[in-house]
């Protein structure tokens, strides 16, 4: 029996307005980001818990698959599956079922991303269905390469219906993952991005003849959309189901007149919370779902958030005032900062954060109390 859970709701934080002027984009994303979450009144709180529950008795050949199966296995990406040597192969022959990923797994291979919360429960419990008890797991890999400045991990599952999914894990605790996601302000690709095409290619030729899709959380989800807009026009065809990019950075604006974008443009989903932040930065033509979540502000980015209703999520109409807010606040802050300063700035904030190279994740043994903001 999968037993639903609530989520913990986190404490109230101070006020952070000794830290930053209140005109400030430091200040905008600080508050949010820390500010608490509240329960809403006359809100459902179901999430993929109880979707697990009550629609795991279906199979994908009862009821296709979904958005809401597209977050399940984006979720299971972030689980550190480094340990399983099996998983590292890219043959399908190879894969393995996902009870038996499971029945492997300790709290010492809990999800590496940023969340708190614990992730191999999802995993657990999706196990556990007739919807994915038939799933199978292979083509781990796992790269964090300083010299290249790049954060990288994906793995794709054996789908009961036939199907691939690739599945791209978002930011982890690692500063140079970190400092990856601030050289997409200012740089055409970054080193995760062209690996992500070169890794969707290697699945999808080792896969022959089986129709695929590629999602993935957060900077995941931009890796999902780059690696399907940067495919050779061939494996851009009938194969391709769907990209779902799951509340992450779009693109620069001149990628998107681009004939490789056009192609997929009509397969590419891309869901935001109503308050999203991550979601909002860079450029979305594509157009966006907004969609429900139990937390509030940018606590919203938390995949075990979001509403689910049936098959599908909660999709609301538009953003919220503070999702609205950040998009002009964010976008007006990037539109007037030039390239070159782009650049420096996150060079020194990363040299800041990783004490002159000194840390080499945000849970390193070093202090941060030096730190203070103008």
């Amino acid at each position: 029996m999968i037993r639903r859970i609530i989520l913990p709701l986190p404490e109230k934080t101070s006020h952070p307005s000794a830290c930053a002027g209140r005109g400030s984009v430091v200040y905008f994303i600080l508050y949010h980001y820390t500010g608490r979450r509240e329960a809403m009144a006359g809100k459902n709180e179901y999430t993929v818990f109880d979707y697990l529950q009550w629609r795991g008795d279906l199979t994908l050949q009862q009821d296709p698959f979904n958005e809401v199966d597209n977050l399940v296995l984006c979720i299971i990406a972030y689980i550190n599956l480094r340990k399983i040597d099996r998983l590292w192969s890219k043959n399908p022959k190879d894969a393995m079922p996902i009870g038996d990923v499971c029945a492997r797994l300790t709290a010492a291979d809990e999800q590496l991303g940023l969340s708190s919360l614990d992730y191999i429960p999802v995993m657990r419990a999706a196990a556990e269905t007739e919807r994915f008890r038939d799933t199978r797991l292979f083509a781990f890999e796992s790269r964090n390469d300083e010299a290249k400045q790049m954060q990288f991990a994906a793995v794709s599952f054996l789908l009961p219906d036939g199907s691939v999914f690739i599945s791209y894990r978002g930011t982890d605790t690692s500063l140079v993952g970190w400092k990856e996601n601030f050289n997409m302000s200012y740089l055409e690709t970054v080193p995760a991005q062209a690996r992500a095409t070169e890794y969707a290619q290697e699945v999808i030729r080792a896969c022959k003849h089986r129709p695929y899709r590629i999602g993935g959380h957060s900077k995941g989800g931009n890796l999902a959309a780059w690696a399907a807009v940067h495919l050779p026009e061939k494996l851009q065809g009938k194969r391709l189901l769907a990209a779902y990019n799951n509340d992450g950075p779009g693109f620069h604006a001149d990628l998107l007149d681009t004939p490789a974008y056009r192609r997929v443009e009509d397969r590419l989903h891309t869901y935001i919370p109503e308050s999203s932040i991550v979601g909002v930065l860079l450029v979305h033509a594509e157009d966006y779902d907004v969609i429900d979540s139990t937390s509030h502000a940018a606590m919203q980015h938390e995949a075990l958030s979001w509403q689910v209703m049936g098959n599908r999520f909660v999709h609301l109409g538009q953003r919220s005032q503070l999702g609205q807010m950040s998009d002009d606040v964010l976008r007006e802050w990037l539109d007037s900062v030039s390239q070159e300063d782009r650049e420096a700035f996150c060079d020194a904030l990363y040299s800041i954060l990783s004490m002159g190279g000194r840390a080499k994740t945000f849970e390193d043994p070093v202090s941060y109390t030096h730190l203070t903001l103008p």
